[in-house]
């Protein structure tokens, strides 16, 4: 690095755990920055840019390289990086332009290269677009085809390693994906083993670095940014306080696993039983069995989850899988009753295949708010157990955020995709609970919980009281009533 680059690095002023992701990104091509709030993660990513257009203009004599800095939204791109390069940036490094797109150009002494600010609203228009760099502020805010979309377009004349950077917090509808490649280091196939058009194999892997950065990786941040990280309440502390990416922000179901995982329950001949299925083509179809102790308890204790898998013989499958079994009910999603592979519809298609003896498919109770709080109450009150035999489940419900804006009491919505389960095994499970539970049979437990949570508490004191009345309360409206001897006219007297 020549005295220009070594001048702009010392203005640059990183942090020791900063130049560790400098220096990471000078070996590996797609590395992660951060994993908890305030190490100066979208600092060092706007400057890393720069950084980086310098060394390709001062080592490789390419000048005037095009690198791209993306956020989730416009107001988020303004706010975390447009805004504070119009701020940090001084004159003589190159200058911002507003026009109908973003951009800062550096100056050509630092060779002339442009860092496009641009927002992932709708990823697909940059397919055309090429970058020596792209780099991701808050990546779990997007999902893995987006990052798919944006390393297609990674290709610049005379760059052999085109680099992409990301920083992020956990959290967000892209926490699952992200955690799986940069913390648990879990490839999917085709980064681990892609085929080139010589026959070869590649493998990425080794290409993906993390370096970890807390917030007491900064020594600029104030006394009362710590005393706001450290009164967080646990769910958020955890992750942007400790880093801890195990506990996700925004999780609807915030439960150890161990709470309601169970082995593969024993099933008595008198239970009742049954079956949800949430049903899809090229994005999986899931399905489930359920059972109900005679404590009230729901086991779920079997899943089907499969791909393109022909509508026609569904049904013959379920029969199989149910084998020995007396199935009380099917429950199906409502996309099943509307999409249409022939003249008839998909539900009447798996209809047609059932074997004799198991019931019709009907549909299924899509209240998605009244299912997901129905769910959340079973597992809290520990009245729902879900069998090791249903890995994709399991693997979901961590995994399933509060929705956004108005839709803040619903699931967020999330398509599978190769990096990430998506929210099929839970709609499947949804399904199957609400459809089958209607107010009457809920347990006691769940409707109590349903009645301390409309209440809202905020006293400790008041709520265990009034979960004692409550208890009561609900368990003598489940007693059958009871009818005393009718009063009746006597009859009269015969003369």
């Amino acid at each position: 690095m020549n005295q220009q680059a070594n001048s702009l690095l010392a203005y640059v002023d990183p942090t020791p755990r900063q130049r560790e992701f400098i220096e990471a990104w000078r070996n590996k091509r797609f590395v992660l920055f951060g994993g908890a709030a305030g190490p100066g993660k979208s600092y060092m990513l706007r400057w890393s840019l720069v950084l980086f257009l310098v060394s390709l203009f001062v080592e490789k004599k390419i000048a005037k390289a095009r690198v791209a800095l993306f956020c989730e939204d416009y107001p988020s791109l303004y706010d975390r990086q447009i805004s504070k390069i119009d701020a940090e940036f001084p004159s003589w490094l190159g200058k911002l332009k507003r026009g109908d797109t973003k951009e800062f150009v550096l100056h050509e002494d630092y060779g002339g290269g442009a860092i496009s600010l641009r927002n992932l609203d709708d990823p697909s228009k940059y397919l055309s677009s090429e970058f020596a760099a792209s780099a991701v502020d808050e990546l779990t805010r997007n999902t893995y085809q987006t990052f798919n979309d944006l390393r297609l377009r990674l290709r610049w004349p005379g760059v052999d390693r085109p680099l992409f950077l990301a920083a992020t917090n956990p959290g967000g509808i892209g926490h699952a994906w992200v955690k799986k490649l940069w913390i648990d280091r879990v490839f999917p196939e085709e980064l681990k083993n892609a085929k080139l058009p010589d026959g070869s194999t590649v493998d990425l892997s080794p290409e993906f670095g993390l370096v970890r950065a807390l917030p007491s990786d900064n020594p600029h941040l104030s006394k009362q940014y710590w005393v706001d990280l450290a009164t967080l309440p646990a769910h958020m502390r955890k992750p942007y306080l400790e880093g801890d990416w195990n506990v996700l922000a925004g999780q609807y179901f915030p439960f150890e696993k161990s709470k309601y995982e169970i082995q593969p329950p024993k099933l008595e001949r008198w239970w009742p039983k049954w079956i949800s299925g949430d049903w899809g083509w090229k994005h999986p179809m899931c399905w489930h069995w359920h059972t109900r102790q005679d404590d009230g308890k729901i086991l779920t204790y079997r899943e089907w989850w499969a791909q393109e898998f022909d509508e026609r013989l569904i049904g013959a499958e379920l029969g199989r899988r149910s084998e020995g079994e007396t199935i009380d009910a099917i429950y199906l999603g409502p996309d099943a009753w509307a999409k249409r592979s022939s003249q008839h519809t998909i539900a009447e298609e798996i209809n047609a295949g059932l074997p004799r003896g198991m019931p019709q498919c009907e549909q299924a109770d899509n209240d998605r708010i009244g299912g997901a709080r129905l769910l959340y109450n079973l597992l809290k009150s520990d009245m729902l157990g879900i069998s090791v035999e249903c890995p994709k489940l399991l693997e979901c419900l961590p995994e399933m955020i509060h929705g956004e804006d108005k839709e803040l009491e619903d699931v967020l919505k999330v398509d599978w995709s190769p990096g990430h389960i998506g929210d099929d095994p839970y709609d499947s499970e949804r399904y199957g609970i609400k459809s089958y539970l209607h107010t009457g049979s809920l347990p006691l437990e769940v409707k109590v919980e349903q009645r301390v949570e409309a209440a809202h508490f905020t006293d400790p004191t008041s709520e265990m009281v009034f979960r004692s009345k409550w208890a009561v309360q609900e368990k003598r409206k489940m007693q059958p009533k009871k009818f005393g001897r009718q009063w009746r006219r006597p009859m009269p007297r015969m003369a």
